[in-house]
């Protein structure tokens, strides 16, 4: 048994760990913003068109997705500080090579690396917090990770432009790279997959089986949220919503702000981060709404409806719309779109248990990033569309809009119809059932 002195190290071990663990957080969102604020810089010095730009955009999502899906099983699997390390080392190489690009391939190559490596950071982190964390304090400690997420964002967008105008993209990408190797290390020398033994108790967390999860369990838990309606719903208003933000804020707002309304590079970048500002804000206060009112769906679908409304402004507006509009749309876009995340993984643990929740939030996320490679591609091939027929930008940048009312109609309706069961404080039946289900060791046919 450990003493008092014991107990005050694992309770400082667990600040360190959030800490530690939310700096690595940030570069995801780094990276999901930054090929935005260095687009224009891009497409001149490796002579890209708009239909190779989405492209090289959406080499990090594809890759990001196909990482993300798996990575709530590899850091089951492999354990969370061993998987993290290792895809962070790969991340910082990526950007390396994106940095000293000359060509398109290598350049799709460097966003690619990045965007497996970068994939590892939520599960591992979710899979941790399980482990360290009490499930009263969860779901905040959750909140309070997005929220730096949306700080990562911020740093990406507007002190990242006035970097990149100062010393230019390839310097700001190489320190990207490095900066997220030198978080691998961190990780592999700090990181602890477990409690020590014996201070569960004081950690206000239940003794869990420390055997690694087999591809058999796996495999049963895919099934088990494949044949769910719920999670399906949840995957497309993920989809929806997140794919809007991926596509527009990280990779065609700034080009869209600089071609429509002229604005510079710093001022671009400044509206950018309210994304970031927004996220930060609406994270705490959309979990708060959600519990007062005991309703997970009422914020999914009303975030939805709003951001449906901010489209719609942003399209019918047009150049008319002020560089004031466009910070309080941004701002209101990053509240809309991206705090009700954590209403998501709230919801799939409240439908499917904490230990499958952990994996479903990988394929949940990386279902997102497809649909945000997908958008950033279709608004590729939209803009060079009207490039090639000397289209205004005002009506190029509105027909490119277009698809993203699909994705707010349906984040309406996939929110609006979710089941009761992914409110706060109500219990699925699916979730004591599948986990029994998937941790049993025998089926009854070999019993």
């Amino acid at each position: 048994m450990h003493d008092a002195a014991d107990f005050r190290t694992v309770k400082r071990y667990q600040v360190f760990l959030f800490a530690l663990l939310s700096l690595v957080y940030m570069m995801p969102f780094v990276q999901g913003v930054i090929m935005s604020v260095v687009a224009k810089d891009v497409m001149a010095d490796l002579t890209l068109s708009p239909e190779q730009m989405g492209l090289l955009g959406s080499a990090y999502m594809w890759c990001y997705a196909g990482s993300m899906i798996f990575s709530g099983m590899a850091a089951a699997y492999f354990g969370p500080r061993r998987y993290l390390t290792g895809m962070y080392f790969v991340a910082g190489v990526g950007g390396i090579i994106f940095a000293g690009a000359n060509s398109l391939p290598l350049a799709c190559l460097g966003r690619a690396l990045a965007g497996v490596g970068t994939a590892g950071v939520l599960t591992s982190s979710l899979t941790l917090f399980a482990r360290w964390y009490r499930g009263e304090s969860y779901a905040t400690t959750c909140a309070l990770f997005f929220s730096f997420g949306g700080l990562g964002a911020f740093l990406g967008a507007g002190p990242l432009a006035i970097a990149n105008a100062e010393w230019g993209w390839r310097a700001c990408l190489f320190f990207v790279g490095a900066l997220t190797i030198f978080y691998a290390l961190l990780v592999i020398l700090f990181v602890r997959d477990w409690p020590p033994a014996g201070s569960e108790q004081v950690l206000g967390v239940s003794p869990s089986p420390r055997e690694r999860i087999t591809l058999a369990i796996m495999w049963k838990t895919l099934k088990t949220l494949s044949g769910s309606r719920d999670f399906w719903k949840l995957a497309l208003w993920f989809m929806a919503m997140s794919g809007f933000y991926l596509s527009f804020a990280g990779l065609w707002a700034v080009p869209y702000m600089k071609d429509v309304h002229g604005l510079t590079d710093a001022k671009a970048g400044m509206a950018l981060s309210m994304f970031s500002f927004g996220f930060i804000i609406g994270n705490p206060l959309v979990s708060w709404i959600s519990d007062k009112l005991h309703s997970n769906r009422t914020g999914l679908a009303v975030s939805g409806g709003v951001c449906m409304v901010l489209v719609l402004i942003m399209m019918i507006a047009g150049t008319r719309l002020q560089y004031s509009g466009l910070l309080v749309l941004c701002l209101c876009y990053g509240m809309g779109c991206n705090a009700p995340n954590v209403l998501v993984y709230s919801s799939a643990r409240n439908l499917f248990g904490s230990r499958i929740a952990n994996i479903a939030s990988g394929v949940l996320a990386g279902l997102c990033f497809i649909a945000g490679a997908v958008l950033q591609v279709v608004g590729g091939g939209v803009l060079g569309f009207a490039e090639r027929r000397d289209m205004d930008h005002n009506l190029a940048y509105t027909l490119a809009f277009l698809p993203y009312i699909l994705c707010f109609i349906t984040a309406i309706y996939c929110g609006a119809t979710l089941s009761k069961h992914s409110d706060p404080g109500r219990i699925s039946p699916m979730s004591w059932r599948a986990q029994t289900r998937i941790v049993e060791k025998k089926d009854e046919k070999s019993s």
